[in-house]
């Protein structure tokens, strides 16, 4: 009887799971539910959905399942998301519906990524409250104000450095491309390029650490609650965050020394110190160095991706580097270019525009989160439902660009093509692209990303032809692979091989004479301002 009992109770529970399995499964694939791949219970695709190279499933999926709605939806261990393949679903739900649909999804293996409670540090991951509201607002200040004036003279500085290190160091252009982009954000920042190995550490971090290809924590996410002790994930989130909170801290605590000591030069920093603090809407010291900071991080990454694709892209079109250095000859006459040459060089700002769309620095797109129930096209969208705008499929819709997988710089340049726009003097500009993100979560910095690719192509444009790099035995090109790449939630190219060979030697005698004249400049500068400062009363 006591057997017979275990039998019948054994059958009973198993009947119970297959049965709630497959009611869970027919709800979840209910075919008046949004369209998309099968889902299992409790674990939705996770199991077939890559986390390196995830765009690429997601575009094959969109392919299957989008049809003419332009979305589709899946499900990742409970997390609905809404997989949004069309621009035009994309300026409907994030743009028009932006009031709704404008909050961040919480990133689990950041510690209070959306400032629920109140850290206040990371702004463009930060829900939709009152930190973002007020750090937004100071930011679009600061970045608009030093747009209109006052950065052009540190990119041309740091664009003439990196040139002479390319000259005298080329096979270490990767870390020096990057280091180029911190010196001219730590200059901003805190008026301090010597920050800038500490910066762009930072700023990997951080993004690692916020990347679906990062801690498993941010895909198994229920492994974030372990007991901290048994937890590494964890720990060595709060180790980064920590030393991440206090660097940022002692920069803000060093400027307003260095201001009492009437030896600090102009900087994002010093503004908010000088001219704001008094009547900010901030709270204080802590929030301000956070948002600043943050500012200097989004900064590197922002331009190190679309700057190392722009090599890749011209290793790999050589005809297009070519008329690129001969638009810059013509038009700058033999000068290296400057922002003031913009309106005569549609060509080069094409070709950056086309490696953007080519090679989307931020494939996946970033996540927003329903903050609403909502129908859309008759289909009911839950609260919380994550909206997903896949910049990849975007960017390879065949009826806007014509010729997706290939690099065709011409289609901003030529009349005929769909993305054809005049005059030539402004378009094409990078400016608007979906790569920027959606509505009120739009990037805010796309001048200063924009100027700091024109002026770091157009100089590596004017001084070097770039090239596959030789094998020393076979004498072959080694390749430079266009399509490995990191896999985090903004890309760079997979570390690669390439040559900076200068143009001509009148070129490279050039590039380190603007180099020497800009130091020379910006040394006696600060000793200039030091001295008048040394003169000034003291208050």
């Amino acid at each position: 009887m006591h057997r017979l009992t275990l039998i019948a109770l054994g059958t009973a529970i198993v009947s119970i799971g297959v049965f709630r399995f497959y009611t869970l499964f027919r709800q979840m694939n209910n075919p008046k539910k949004v369209p998309g791949p099968t889902l299992l219970p409790y674990i939705g695709r996770i199991h077939d959905l890559p986390i390196k190279f995830m765009w690429i499933k997601l575009h094959e999926w969109a392919r299957q399942y989008s049809g003419p709605n332009g979305f589709y939806m899946i499900d990742i261990l409970g997390t609905a998301i809404l997989v949004v393949t069309d621009e035009s679903v994309a300026e409907e739900l994030m743009v028009r519906r932006a009031k709704y649909n404008s909050d961040r999804p919480e990133i689990r293996s950041i510690v209070d990524s959306k400032s629920t409670h109140g850290s206040m540090e990371y702004l463009p991951l930060m829900g939709k409250n009152q930190y973002w509201a007020r750090q937004r607002r100071l930011t679009h200040a600061y970045l608009t104000e030093a747009s209109n004036a006052h950065y052009h003279g540190v990119m041309y500085h740091e664009a003439k450095r990196w040139l002479v290190r390319l000259i005298e160091r080329p096979d270490d252009f990767q870390y020096s491309l990057e280091d180029m982009a911190s010196k001219v954000m730590c200059q901003l920042t805190w008026d301090d390029p010597s920050l800038s190995e500490y910066c762009t550490k930072s700023a990997w971090g951080l993004l690692t650490q916020m990347s679906p290809a990062g801690p498993i924590t941010n895909v198994l996410t229920p492994l974030w609650h372990l007991p901290e002790i048994i937890n590494p994930w964890k720990i060595a989130e709060r180790k980064r965050h920590g030393e991440q909170r206090e660097w940022w801290m002692k920069r803000l605590v060093e400027t307003r020394k260095k201001m009492e000591l009437g030896q600090q030069r102009p900087c994002f920093t010093r503004q908010y110190l000088e001219r704001v603090e008094k009547r900010s809407s901030l709270s204080g010291d802590y929030e301000a160095s956070c948002v600043i900071g943050m500012i200097a991080l989004v900064g590197i990454f922002t331009v190190a991706g679309p700057l190392s694709y722009w090599l890749v892209s011209m290793v790999h079109h050589p005809m297009w580097q070519s008329i690129v250095q001969r638009e810059i000859d013509h038009k700058c006459q033999g000068q290296m270019p400057t922002l003031d040459d913009v309106p005569n060089l549609p060509i080069l700002r094409a070709c950056i525009k086309e490696t953007m769309r080519w090679r989307p620095n931020v494939p996946t797109g970033v996540a927003h989160e329903m903050e609403a129930d909502d129908v859309y096209r008759d289909y009911y969208l839950a609260k919380g439902t994550r909206i997903l705008p896949l910049d990849w499929a975007f960017l390879r819709n065949p009826l806007k660009y014509p010729d997706p997988d290939n690099f065709r710089p011409e289609r901003w340049l030529e009349p005929g093509w769909p993305t054809y726009q005049e005059p030539l003097t402004q378009f094409p500009t990078i400016k608007g692209m979906s790569s920027f993100g959606w509505g009120q979560r739009q990037c805010l910095g796309q001048t200063l990303t924009q100027d700091e690719l024109i002026v770091a192509c157009g100089a590596l444009s004017w001084c070097f032809n770039l090239k596959p790099k030789k094998d020393p035995v076979t004498g072959c090109d080694v390749p430079v692979p266009a399509d490995k790449s990191n896999s985090l939630l903004i890309i760079k190219p997979d570390p690669f091989q390439m040559e900076f060979e200068p143009r001509s030697k009148g070129r490279k005698q050039e590039a380190l004479r603007l180099w020497e004249e800009s130091k020379a400049r910006d040394k006696r500068e600060r000793y200039e301002f030091a001295q008048r400062a040394a003169t000034m009363p003291e208050k």
